[in-house]
């Protein structure tokens, strides 16, 4: 194996080489130092050595010679895209050949290269291509779960709430019917039939804001004080009914999208609020200077802590670690402020002990992930995955 070097924390693509010709195999390995891009790679001058290494190792790119001793490499593109869909194939050849490259697209092969023509321009684009496939598959496989889990909840909490409302009327319609019903019970009824209501309106609306977190935006300067008052605002009625107090130093301005930041800010001062059993909750923003020009964002807040094994999965959709009952919510909060910080090129994570509170921190960077994904931003995203 031939490993390049790479940056500090950086995953290597992993390649499969299959040709057997020495020279050849040299050629290709000189012009993939030359692409600058972290790679391990891994000879076979076979089929058989390729299936074996691929058996042994998961590889996101194999580069396949048309011609090989014993060997139809056409053969080994069909078996390796059914047995490893997810897998970069290019066809190589010792000249272009139109013909063969379209029989090498049917058979599964992403790409075809001349070897005159490999280089380490041409293997670049070849990693970038599949690193930009490798990444979209992910994103669809993460958006399929998040689809199912959204059927889960839709199914449960949105169910739950209209079985009892149909009860509910259905007792009240009866009650009336009869003549025998009673005032006060009738409104008592009428009144969770309002507050059901009322939980279904916040689930739907939960759901879009976390949908909306995920849109196309544009970037300008935003004042974090302005997005502070905002988010506070909103959060006014609950502040008021537990008689929470929220401060915060002076906030600095930060590139992003204004609505996005005050659904964070929203969202991580009412959780503080929310699982707070103190008299009163607390909850205090703070801003640090970062290197390079960022800045660090820490909520704190006096609520009931998160054990550590739960402080990397809270962040994952519809988690809750709660009784439900006790703390009513989504799992969505957390989940939706992982992804507008990440929308801003940014990362949050959290630091807390059981029954000592909890802070928040957001780290942004001087300048955010644009709306629009770049090639090289998706080689990143694939390597990195």
């Amino acid at each position: 194996m031939i490993a390049n070097p790479k940056p500090a924390g950086v995953d290597p693509f992993r390649i499969l080489i299959t040709d057997d010709d020495a020279a050849d195999r040299m050629h290709i390995k000189r012009a993939l130092k030359q692409t600058e891009l972290p790679y391990d790679c891994v000879d076979a001058t076979s089929l058989e050595e390729a299936f074996a290494a691929c058996a042994r190792s998961t590889f996101e790119c194999a580069i396949i010679d048309y011609r090989l001793a014993g060997d139809d490499g056409l053969d080994g593109v069909t078996i390796l895209h059914q047995r490893f869909p997810n897998m970069f194939i290019v066809m190589a050849t010792g000249q272009g050949d139109a013909v063969v490259a379209t029989e090498a697209m049917k058979r599964g092969a992403s790409d075809y290269i001349a070897k005159q023509h490999i280089t380490g321009k041409s293997l670049r684009r070849i990693i970038e291509n599949a690193a930009q496939k490798e990444a979209m598959r992910r994103q669809l496989v993460q958006q399929r779960e998040e689809l199912e889990r959204f059927a889960d909840v839709l199914v449960h909490d949105l169910k739950s709430p209209i079985t009892s409302i149909r009860g509910f009327a259905t007792i009240i319609n009866q009650a009336v019917r009869s003549g025998t019903s009673d005032p006060k019970k009738i409104a008592g009824y009428c009144e969770r039939v309002v507050s059901l209501g009322e939980r279904m309106v916040a689930l739907i609306d939960t759901l879009h804001e976390y949908t909306k977190s995920d849109s196309h935006v544009d970037f300008e300067p935003v004042d974090l004080n302005r997005t502070m008052e905002d988010a506070l605002s909103n959060l006014d009625q609950i502040i008021n009914k537990r008689g929470a107090r929220v401060s915060h130093d002076r906030l600095p301005i930060v590139v992003g999208h204004g609505s996005l930041l005050t659904q964070l800010l929203q969202n991580l001062i009412g959780n503080g609020i929310k699982y707070s059993e103190a008299d009163p909750p607390t909850v205090h923003i703070s801003a640090d200077p970062e290197a390079a020009n960022g800045w660090r964002i820490g909520v704190r807040d006096n609520g009931i802590g998160i054990p550590r094994e739960f402080q990397q999965q809270i962040f994952e959709p519809f988690k809750r670690l709660h009784d439900t009952s006790k703390y009513e919510g989504t799992g969505l909060g957390l989940a939706t402020c992982k992804r507008i910080v990440e929308r801003h090129g940014g990362r949050i994570w959290c630091e807390s002990a059981v029954g000592e509170g909890t802070i928040f921190y957001v780290s942004f960077p001087d300048q955010p992930a644009t709306a629009t994904t770049t090639v090289q931003d998706s080689v990143d995203a694939g390597v990195n995955a």
